[in-house]
């Protein structure tokens, strides 16, 4: 939900609001600092049953919910605008997951009641770490096989995130540059670094705005602590978006959300105790500064033992991370 020109503070509701990657609808809303979204019924439920629950930090990494609203026999979304008041905002949408496919959780990691005879149905609450590991090694090979690492992106079963679209402003040529989701699907391990300290470069001075990367750096690490720890929701491609003033003369400023929750699930009971266990992913990301080959960049593989339960959120947003804070060394 990023505008991609300088005029974020129109107040037209009948403007289109144009944003980097995605299909749905946007719309300015009559009052400043907020859009209409097509509404989806997932996702409608979503914003409604986390705000019943003020504390849930969650809140503080999504865009504000301000209700749900017909116009012309349709229902809308009211969100907070996350590029009001910028002037020249820089967005990147960046999808989160070793997968965009939604993978049934159940199957992979059955309830003990499914895999054990009625009788034994009073020990379900009982169910241990241990036997979902052993149901969930017995179909490993078909959930690995079938769907959850097949994607039109390169990087998304390699790092757990991919750039489906991006808009920098260039301030050697005074204007906006695109970046579009077809272009997203070519980039590799190592392309898909350039690009993204491309977003956070000064062309005029051929340096990273180091201001700006400390701020994006520091609020990432809020992703990363919420998904070690998530016990309500699973996601499935929902984007995490990059947003900073591209104007240096204007106040320095970033911010970063989850948005898109048209797949936003809760965690089937048996296993929300399990869910920060059951993130962990093997492969990660390694940038060794002792080494000039390429090849140091990219991820180091090795066998991943098991489907992680919030579809590679947490490996994806470490990846982005350790990414982006490399441009610090």
């Amino acid at each position: 939900m990023g505008n991609d020109s300088n005029s974020t503070n129109s107040n037209s509701s009948s403007s289109k609001f144009n944003v980097v990657a995605g299909s749905t609808t946007f719309m300015k809303y009559d009052e400043g600092g907020k859009v209409l979204k097509t509404s989806t019924p997932t996702e409608r439920d979503f914003y409604i049953s986390l705000n019943k629950t003020l504390d849930n930090p969650l809140l503080q990494l999504i865009p504000k919910f301000y209700g749900v609203e017909t116009r012309d026999n349709k229902e809308f979304l009211i969100l907070q605008d996350l590029t009001y008041g910028y002037s020249k905002p820089c967005i990147a949408d960046i999808k989160l997951g070793l997968t965009h496919h939604d993978v049934n959780l159940d199957t992979i990691y059955p309830s003990q009641s499914s895999t054990t005879d009625n009788n034994d149905n009073d020990n379900d609450n009982n169910q241990s770490y241990e036997q979902l590991i052993k149901n969930a090694k017995s179909l490993q090979k078909k959930a690995n096989s079938d769907s959850w690492l097949v994607s039109k992106y390169i990087t998304t079963p390699k790092l757990g995130f991919c750039i489906c679209g991006s808009q920098k402003y260039n301030l050697k040529k005074q204007e906006f540059e695109k970046f579009q989701k077809e272009q997203g699907r070519t980039l590799t391990e190592c392309t898909v670094i350039d690009k993204i300290k491309q977003f956070f470069s000064n062309e005029q001075s051929n340096q990273i705005r180091d201001d700006i990367v400390h701020l994006i750096v520091k609020r990432l690490e809020l992703f990363k602590d919420y998904f070690e720890n998530n016990p309500d929701f699973r996601f499935r491609s929902t984007s995490i978006l990059l947003i900073y003033e591209g104007d240096i003369g204007s106040e320095i400023k970033c911010d970063i959300r989850l948005i898109d929750f048209a797949h936003a699930k809760p965690f089937p009971n048996h296993l929300k105790q399990f869910s920060s266990r059951l993130s962990n992913y093997n492969n990660s990301y390694s940038n060794s500064n002792n080494s000039s080959n390429e090849e140091s960049k990219t991820i180091q593989k090795e066998d991943d033992p098991l489907f992680p339960i919030d579809g590679g959120f947490l490996f994806g947003i470490s990846n982005l991370l350790k990414i982006i804070s490399s441009f610090l060394e």
